[in-house]
C-alpha cells in the first residue's frame, strides 16, 4: 500500500518502501543470519520488484525501510492485515554491524500505537529466532500459543510462536527499553559516519541466486 506514515528518533527513521529499495531487501533477506528465520523471500531483484509492485496496490499493508539520518538503510519493518484497529507486524530485519534493533523497535511501537491508531498488534516468530523473541518480550509482547510445524521455510517445517501487544503493555515496558534506545543512538551515528563507498548489497547482490 502506498502510505505516508513515517517517524524518526534515536539515530534512525522509518520511511515508506520504494521500488528502488528492492536490491537492499534482497540482500538483507538472504543474509546467512536471516535464512530460515523468516518466510521465504524473492530469489532475485526481478522477483522482489514484482512483489513490491503488487504490494503498492495491496490495502492494509504498510512496509517501511529503516534508515539512518544520512539515508543509509539498516533494516525493514512491516505492519499488515490492518483491520478494525488490529494488525500484524513483521518483516523486521536489522542488518548486522549496526545497533539499530532496539531504537527501531521503540519507534515502531510508538508509531503503531500513536499515528497509526492501533489497539492490538499481533506478531509471529520462528521458535528458533531468539533475537526477535528477546526484543518482543522487552517490548511487552505476550506469547499466546505455539503452532507446531506452523510454517514451511526453505522446505522445512518450523514451529511458530504467536504473540500479542496492546498499548497498556507497551506503556509499561517503554521506560525500561527507552534507556537502551538512547544509548544506542551514539553508536548508530558513528556507524553512519563510517560508511563510505558503494553499498554492500550492490557489491554482493550477484551472489544471491
Amino acid at each position: 500500500m502506498r502510505h505516508s506514515f513515517s517517524t524518526e528518533g534515536f539515530g534512525v527513521r522509518f520511511r515508506p518502501v520504494r521500488l528502488e529499495d528492492a536490491a537492499f531487501i534482497v540482500w538483507l533477506r538472504h543474509l546467512d543470519r536471516v535464512r530460515g528465520k523468516l518466510g521465504d523471500s524473492a530469489a532475485d531483484l526481478a522477483g522482489q520488484e514484482c512483489w513490491l509492485n503488487e504490494y503498492f496496490d495491496r490495502p492494509g499493508d504498510c512496509y517501511f525501510i529503516i534508515e539512518t539520518a544520512r539515508g543509509n538503510p539498516v533494516g525493514t519493518f512491516g505492519v499488515y492485515d490492518v483491520v478494525g484497529g488490529a494488525a500484524e507486524c513483521g518483516r523486521y530485519i536489522i542488518r548486522p554491524g549496526v545497533k539499530a534493533a532496539v531504537p527501531a523497535s521503540v519507534l515502531g511501537a510508538d508509531m503503531m500505537f500513536g499515528p497509526m491508531g492501533l489497539r492490538e498488534v499481533r506478531a509471529t516468530a520462528v521458535a528458533g529466532n531468539q533475537t526477535i523473541l528477546s526484543i518482543d518480550r522487552k517490548l511487552g509482547f505476550r506469547e499466546t500459543r505455539v503452532e507446531h510445524a506452523g510454517r514451511n521455510i526453505a522446505g522445512q517445517p518450523v514451529d511458530i510462536i504467536h504473540l500479542v501487544l496492546t498499548p497498556d503493555y507497551w506503556q509499561k515496558s517503554r521506560p525500561r527499553i527507552l534507556a537502551l534506545a538512547r544509548r544506542a543512538e551514539g553508536l548508530i551515528e558513528r556507524w553512519d559516519q563510517a560508511q563510505t563507498g558503494p553499498p554492500e548489497w550492490e557489491r554482493t547482490l550477484e551472489a544471491v541466486k
